[in-house]
């Protein structure tokens, strides 16, 4: 078989609950966190409000445009965009059959009938990226971003693209027990929301990082031994490696990686963004804003026991690049 043409990160950019957008912004979740307004956020990065956008859309333009303005060139036209999320348009699609239901009045309002269809996310980063390619919506429940990651990653291994945007976003809703009836939690984690978006490309100059692999595994597989394979098989001479736990794995699985691969550093990026489907692609943007270099792995499982794993390879300093 043929090696693969490598696909680099050239930018990142992670958006937490808080309206938060660098590492020194983030705040340590103690609980759920409390509603924010994002509109203001919105103008300031965006440029000019979105009329009517909902909050689904607002992190997808917030945190899309962030990681666009990071590129130290301008994005062509013919990039691919993937979002992936869990759960798209929760508050719309509540307010809607709120509205259409009874004791409601029975006629929806014409803006929250628009922003309750479930793409509207991902055609808000392709407007605002002025992008003309493939514009795709994946969910996947707990893999939604991996899976959107997996697709941009085949997409430009076999030369479709040369470029892709890709992200992850989900929101939170009120009150808890209601938003539990979509995503299962323990009590002792905080739901959580936010946005992460990759700028991917097949050329080497300008690149922050690599990404490696996205992998699945079945369930019943060895998690500990798919890691330590996959850190045999990927990592360079006395390379760091750096563990981002999802939040499906329980704490004692955690331990129990960290036992079996004592060569890596726990990164607990969830006590900052809360829990959420696709919080993974939080977790790896972030990655990127901190100066150290370390092979990075996310690590998930979902509620049927599978497994997937994201790779990347994150350069030691965000201002400089890959030569």
């Amino acid at each position: 078989m043929a090696e693969r043409t490598p696909v680099y990160i050239h930018a990142a950019a992670a958006l937490g609950p808080h309206g938060d957008a660098v590492a020194a912004e983030r705040v340590r979740l103690a609980t759920d966190p409390a509603p924010f307004e994002l509109k203001e956020l919105v103008k300031r990065v965006v440029g000019a409000p979105l009329r009517q956008a909902s909050h689904l859309v607002e992190l997808a333009a917030v945190g899309s445009q962030l990681c666009l303005k990071r590129l130290p060139y301008a994005a062509p036209e013919n990039t691919a965009v993937y979002v992936g999320t869990g759960l798209a348009e929760v508050r719309k699609t509540g307010a809607l059959f709120h509205q259409v239901f009874p004791p409601g009045p029975g006629m929806a309002s014409p803006f929250d009938f628009i922003n309750a269809a479930n793409n509207m996310a991902a055609f808000y980063v392709a407007k605002l990226g002025n992008f003309r390619a493939r514009n795709l919506t994946v969910t996947q429940e707990e893999f939604s971003f991996e899976w959107a990651l997996k697709l941009a990653l085949d997409d430009l291994h076999a030369g479709s693209f040369r470029q892709a945007l890709v992200g992850g976003i989900d929101e939170n809703s009120q009150p808890r027990a209601t938003h539990l009836r979509r995503i299962r939690l323990r009590d002792d984690q905080p739901m959580g929301e936010g946005a992460g978006f990759l700028y991917l490309s097949r050329e080497r100059s300008h690149a922050r990082g690599q990404l490696l692999a996205v992998r699945r595994l079945p369930a019943g597989a060895g998690l500990a031994d798919a890691l330590a394979a996959t850190v045999r098989e990927l990592r360079h001479a006395d390379e760091d490696v750096e563990l981002l736990p999802g939040f499906r794995l329980e704490p004692v699985e955690v331990a129990a990686l960290g036992r079996a691969l004592p060569q890596a550093r726990i990164d607990p990026y969830l006590e900052t963004c809360g829990c959420f489907h696709t919080a993974a692609a939080f977790g790896l943007a972030a990655r990127l804003d901190k100066p150290r270099r370390a092979l990075a792995i996310h690590v998930n499982r979902d509620l049927v026991g599978r497994a997937m794993l994201i790779v990347a390879r994150i350069e030691s300093d965000p201002t400089t690049t890959l030569l």
